[in-house]
């Protein structure tokens, strides 16, 4: 059992995060002996995270917090849901693993997502896993083992295991190339990734800090690790309902991503200023759109402004700095929103941007979009506009923005 695992299997499997240096552990506190770094066990767990939790990890433990006794009562510390985990059975049963298998399962929470398997050395890796287990203590009695990290420094040796598992978490790590190269780092020559995620999900997402579709796949799954096998499923295959027309950029449409990947021994190179730029880009991102959706417009319009000073990885990081400049003008300078929309309107007419302009100006420009909506679009795409363009009353955010910003007057 996880919470009377002895210093001495963990000193076993785990190393350093950071150099990959052997552990020693005495009284609840583990030491590099190389690095000289220390970390904790707290309530069974080896911790290797920040004790103190970000504005989004608190909100994360709350909502944990908050269904506490539901998920007890439904033992959802065991995955449910068998569709996320059915598709791996053909690979990952009682034949293929052993009780000596290495598996990993990065960013599965309290959840047992593999149960089916009965590995010895069965690890889950969460930035929460410790908190988890103090609330939870019951999750310490399935057959796996918590540990406190992040999936950009998972700390085991290099060729460590056999399997890594990722049920939509990938979109939801800070880096999820530095992920992928870890992962790639850890498999054993003959190991294997089996990923399960999300595809064209909406990036505008205080949750979901990567949006894993083509262009992603093709840059970095397929440069850093060997795709073996591939499919991506509709929405509905797994019960979940498409959004609405025009909810994501480019008429894409959500679905499920299922792939199965093994290592490469060639390692795709990307700068350490590249992925510097890029984690600070999706870490301010991330955390402007928490903001706002918690109404803390000062901070939020923070972190949109260093977004648009960053350069873009992916093609989803251009529509980042896009969606921040439109929320920042909204925000601090209508009069400045006014004119960049009428240069946005000449060269761009997907309906995900015209609804992101709506939703940002319609209460200092209502008249204006109106015009432009009659004049450009025609048929779906104007019944669609004028909707979104009508629904719902002024929004208290924009007033009390306006208002900071002696432009109150403005609001009809």
């Amino acid at each position: 059992m996880n919470d009377q695992t002895p210093p001495d299997f963990w000193e076993s499997c785990l190393v350093c995060p950071d150099c990959k240096g052997k552990l020693v552990i005495i009284n609840n506190v583990i030491t590099c002996t190389c690095c000289g770094s220390d970390f904790s066990v707290r309530n069974g767990v080896p911790c290797f995270v920040s004790e103190v939790m970000t504005d989004h990890q608190k909100s994360e433990f709350e909502y944990f917090q908050r269904h506490l006794t539901k998920i007890r009562e439904t033992s959802l510390f065991y995955n449910q849901n068998e569709n996320c985990y059915n598709w791996v059975l053909p690979w990952i049963n009682d034949r293929t693993v052993s009780d000596d298998s290495r598996i990993i399962c990065v960013g599965a929470s309290f959840v047992d997502d593999l149960p089916h398997v009965q590995s010895n050395y069965k690890f889950n890796i969460d930035h929460l896993s410790h908190r988890y287990a103090e609330l939870l203590p019951e999750i310490q009695k399935a057959n796996i083992r918590h540990i406190a990290g992040v999936s950009e420094k998972l700390p085991f040796k290099d060729n460590y295991t056999d399997i890594v598992y990722s049920r939509n978490s990938l979109d939801h790590v800070c880096n999820p190339v530095r992920t992928l190269l870890d992962i790639n780092r850890v498999l054993k020559p003959e190991g294997k990734f089996y990923l399960f995620v999300y595809h064209n999900s909406n990036f505008i997402d205080s949750g979901e800090t990567t949006v894993v579709n083509d262009d992603f796949v093709e840059q970095f799954l397929k440069r850093i690790l060997r795709v073996e096998w591939m499919k991506i499923d509709p929405s509905e295959s797994q019960g979940v309902t498409q959004p609405p027309v025009y909810s994501l950029p480019n008429h894409e449409r959500l679905g499920f991503l299922y792939a199965i990947c093994s290592k490469t021994l060639r390692t795709a190179y990307y700068s350490d200023e590249q992925l510097r730029r890029y984690e600070e880009l999706t870490a301010n991102f991330h955390s402007a759109v928490y903001y706002e959706r918690k109404s803390q417009l000062v901070n939020a319009s923070k972190h949109f402004a260093k977004v648009m000073s960053l350069s873009p990885f992916l093609k989803s990081d251009q529509m980042r700095i896009l969606y921040s400049k439109i929320r920042y003008l909204a925000i601090n300078d209508p009069r400045a929103f006014i004119d960049f929309f009428r240069e946005f309107k000449n060269h761009n007419r997907d309906p995900f941007w015209w609804r992101i302009i709506i939703d940002s100006s319609r209460h200092f420009m209502k008249r204006e979009l109106n015009k432009t909506i009659n004049l450009s679009f025609v048929g779906e795409e104007k019944v669609y506009l004028k909707d979104v363009l009508l629904r719902g009353g002024p929004r208290s955010w924009i007033k009390r923005v306006l208002s900071e910003v002696g432009l109150g007057s403005i609001v009809k």
